[in-house]
């Protein structure tokens, strides 16, 4: 699933494609990913221009000239391709958005059809029940909100309502990097643990971003460009292989059914 590099990647690319841009058409494809009424929405987009584009977790947001805004959420497996030009339907595709301006044309990508699209109107809020952004909030934020739970690390970071946009990878990589073991909990941590994660998933996060994010399955930008964080994957996706810090052999094991990736001995649980 795309994860906050992955979703602020596409972000950067929508802003360079549509933003600013009036929607002439939109052709759903597969109504079931349409969480809001499919009438409304295929109705009331043309026409409108995309003011703002943003994300929020995961989830990508088009502020319209109406007021309202259009949710995306990409799923498991969901792309969002731009094409300069008119462009063949692919079999995977589950949208297409058309534009005044220019021939070109949005296709939302989706094998395993997951992603959704839901039109918020009236001032709905599009994110209810979202946490804080690992990227915005502060580091006295953080600590107060990991002292007031207690969870087990890797099920904390996984859990959206608790802190949005970080997945399986950077739920890994991060905890590698603090040196922090994916089952310990949040009341266990010191003060200098909570430090050491909090700034170990801001560094996790941005350079992902800055190598567009992480191909490991299908995932590519709007241009179709794959991203490049893989190659600098410590531990995720690593079971067997020797850790580049100690030369232990990286273990998997699953906390709350998810497959977690880490060092054994960079990583104790004490």
């Amino acid at each position: 699933m795309p994860e906050l590099p992955e979703v602020e990647t596409v972000l950067a690319g929508l802003k360079k494609t549509v933003l600013g841009r009036t929607v002439l058409e939109v052709k759903i494809l597969t109504p079931k990913i349409v969480k809001s009424d499919l009438r409304q929405l295929t109705s009331s987009l043309p026409g409108k221009k995309i003011e703002e584009i943003n994300r929020r977790g995961k989830n990508i947001l088009f502020s319209l000239s109406d007021k309202n805004t259009l949710l995306a959420h990409l799923g498991m497996t969901g792309h969002m391709f731009y094409f300069t030009k008119k462009a063949q339907k692919d079999k995977h595709d589950v949208a297409v958005f058309r534009f005044k301006e220019a021939p070109g044309e949005l296709h939302f990508h989706d094998t395993r059809k997951f992603g959704k699209l839901v039109l918020l109107t009236n001032g709905q809020q599009p994110i209810q029940k979202l946490g804080p952004e690992p990227l915005q909030i502060s580091l006295s934020e953080f600590v107060k909100l990991f002292r007031s739970r207690k969870r087990m690390l890797k099920l904390a970071l996984l859990d959206q309502s608790f802190i949005a946009g970080i997945g399986n990878i950077y739920a890994d990589e991060s905890l590698f990097e603090a040196k922090l073991h994916p089952q310990r909990t949040t009341d266990q941590l010191t003060d200098e643990e909570l430090k050491r994660l909090y700034q170990a998933i801001r560094k996790t996060l941005n350079k992902a971003i800055k190598a567009g994010g992480s191909s490991v399955n299908n995932y590519v930008d709007v241009e179709g460009n794959p991203g490049h964080f893989q190659i600098y994957h410590k531990v995720y996706g690593k079971d067997g292989q020797p850790c580049p810090r100690c030369g232990v052999k990286i273990k998997r094991i699953l906390v709350g059914q998810r497959s977690t990736h880490f060092c054994p001995r960079c990583q104790r649980k004490r």
